[in-house]
């Protein structure tokens, strides 16, 4: 029998992530399991290391400003869907790569992640983070869709 402990959602804050973020909560309903909340960080482009030139500048403590952002919108989140049994983990770098990392660090049972469902040529240049999550995990995968058939928890 399957017995969930840990699910682990990746967010991004899109309406792909929202849509897992049910599924994540209805899971953890029946299973009477943890939700581990996580939104990877990604670090900065070059132009941040450039000096301060006209509105291209970007705050020394951008990684900062950005960590607090992001925690304030994932208890926005958790709030929002009233989720008391939940953590957040914010890791920084590759958002497939530390995804994974996040999974595996916390022991979870199950990863559930929103796709976007682009086209196949999108697809082709610049690939899928949930593939690249599916590809590498060491637990099971969910990944969702967002469409015209939102799901209703029962």
């Amino acid at each position: 029998m399957i017995n969930l402990k840990r699910i682990l959602v990746a967010t991004d804050f899109s309406q792909h992530s929202q849509v897992a973020l049910k599924y994540a909560v209805a899971f953890a309903e029946a299973f009477q399991a943890e939700i581990i909340l996580c939104h990877v960080l990604e670090k900065p482009d070059f132009l941040s290391a450039l000096p301060p030139v006209f509105e291209g500048y970007f705050p020394p403590n951008i990684t900062e400003l950005h960590e607090k952002h992001a925690r304030s919108e994932c208890e926005a989140i958790l709030t929002k869907y009233g989720i008391a049994n939940a953590r957040l983990v914010l890791p920084h770098g590759n958002p497939a790569t530390e995804t994974v990392a996040a999974a595996k660090a916390e022991d979870v049972d199950l990863i559930i992640v929103g796709t976007h469902g682009r086209s196949a040529l999108t697809h082709l240049l610049l690939g899928s983070v949930a593939e690249k999550i599916v590809r590498s995990a060491g637990c099971p995968v969910l990944t969702v869709r967002a469409g015209e058939h939102e799901f209703v928890p029962v």
